[in-house]
C-alpha cells in the first residue's frame, strides 16, 4: 500500500488532475491527487492525515504568478476555495482564503467600504496575497491586514498579526519558517467612504494596469522582484529583450517584467525565458535580479505555495 492510498477514498479527491485547469498562466502537469475544498476542518483533517502518512501537501492559489512544471506536482495539491466575504463592521472585513482580490475590490466598493481598492490590481487570491505580501500600484497587503489564521502542517490554526507575519518586499513567514501553513482566512483594515469614489479609485488603478501591463492575455504576472531603486521591465527591455520568445513564450511586447502565453506554451518555455533574461541583464548591467514568480512541482520545486 502507498502512503496516499487512503486518498484514493477520500470524498472529492481526484487522481492525476491536469493543473493547467487550475492555473490562470494555463501551464502544468497533472498532481498526483487534487482536491478543492471550502471547509478549515476538511482541509484541517487532509494536512493531519497528510502529515501521518508521508504525503507531500502543495496549496495552490489561483496560479496567477505560479510556474506549474510540465511534469506535475507528487502527493496531495489543494486549491482552498473559500471565496466568503463578510463585513464585521465598518473597519473591519473577514475573508476566506479563495477570495479572488479583484472581486475584494469591486464588492468593498459597493459597500463604500476603502482601503482596499488596490486588490483590483492583483489577480490572485487571498491566500496568496498574504503569502507574498502582493500588491499593486503603491499599496500592499501589508498595509491593509490586521490578522490572518493558518493551519500548520498538523492542521492546528495559527492566527498571526500583521507584524508577527513579518512581511517584506513580496515575502513573509509563509515563505520561511511557516512555508508548511496553509492560509485560511485574514482579516483587512478598511474604512466607509461614499461608494462611487471609491469606484472611480478602482477604476482608475485597472485602467492604469490595462495602460502598462499586459491585459486580456495570459501572464504570470511580475516575473522578477524589482531591484532597489531601478525597475526589472526597464533593464530587460534596456536588455533588447522585449517581444523575445521561447516555444509558446513571449516576453510581453508591452511589458518586459511579464511573460505571457501566446502559443501553448510550456513551463519550459517559460523558464528557457526567465533564464535568458536573468542572464543578458546580469551580464549587461550586472544586476542579479531575484525571480518573483513561484515555480512548482517536479524537478523546478523551490517553493510550495502559488
Amino acid at each position: 500500500m502507498s502512503a496516499g492510498e487512503w486518498l484514493d477514498s477520500f470524498p472529492g479527491v481526484r487522481r492525476h488532475e491536469p493543473l493547467a485547469r487550475h492555473s490562470q498562466f494555463g501551464v502544468g502537469g497533472p498532481a498526483e491527487w487534487f482536491i478543492t475544498t471550502r471547509e478549515t476542518t476538511v482541509l484541517a483533517e487532509l494536512l493531519r492525515r497528510c502529515s501521518d502518512s508521508g504525503v507531500p501537501v502543495t496549496v495552490l492559489g489561483a496560479g496567477s504568478n505560479t510556474l506549474i512544471s510540465d511534469d506535475g506536482i507528487d502527493g496531495l495539491v489543494v486549491r482552498h476555495d473559500d471565496r466568503t466575504l463578510r463585513v464585521a463592521d465598518e473597519h473591519t472585513v473577514e475573508l476566506g482564503a479563495g477570495c479572488m482580490m479583484p472581486r475584494v475590490a469591486l464588492d468593498c466598493a459597493s459597500r463604500g467600504l476603502a482601503g482596499v481598492e488596490f486588490g483590483i490590481g492583483v489577480p490572485g487570491t487571498l491566500g496568496a496575497s498574504v503569502y507574498g505580501n502582493a500588491g499593486a500600484f503603491g499599496t500592499e497587503m501589508s498595509d491593509v491586514l490586521i490578522d490572518c489564521t493558518s493551519l500548520d502542517a498538523r492542521g492546528e490554526p495559527l492566527t498571526l498579526t500583521a507584524a508577527e507575519c513579518d512581511f517584506g518586499y513580496r515575502r513573509s513567514r509563509f515563505k520561511d519558517d511557516l512555508r508548511d501553513n496553509a492560509i485560511v482566512s485574514a482579516r483587512l483594515r478598511v474604512h466607509a467612504d461614499d461608494p462611487d469614489q471609491v469606484r472611480a479609485r478602482t477604476d482608475a488603478i485597472q485602467a492604469e494596469r490595462k495602460a502598462t501591463q499586459p491585459y486580456g492575455i495570459r501572464s504570470l504576472g511580475s516575473v522578477f522582484k524589482n531591484p532597489l531603486d531601478d525597475k526589472a521591465g526597464r533593464l530587460i527591455e534596456a536588455a533588447e529583450l522585449k517581444g523575445r520568445r521561447s516555444g509558446g513564450a513571449q516576453i510581453s511586447p508591452k511589458h518586459a517584467n511579464f511573460i505571457v502565453n501566446v502559443d501553448h506554451a510550456t513551463a519550459a518555455d517559460v523558464l528557457a525565458l526567465v533564464h535568458i533574461a536573468h542572464d543578458t541583464v546580469q551580464e549587461r548591467f550586472g544586476v542579479n535580479l531575484e525571480r518573483e514568480i513561484i515555480v512548482l512541482g517536479k524537478q523546478h520545486s523551490d517553493d510550495h505555495r502559488g
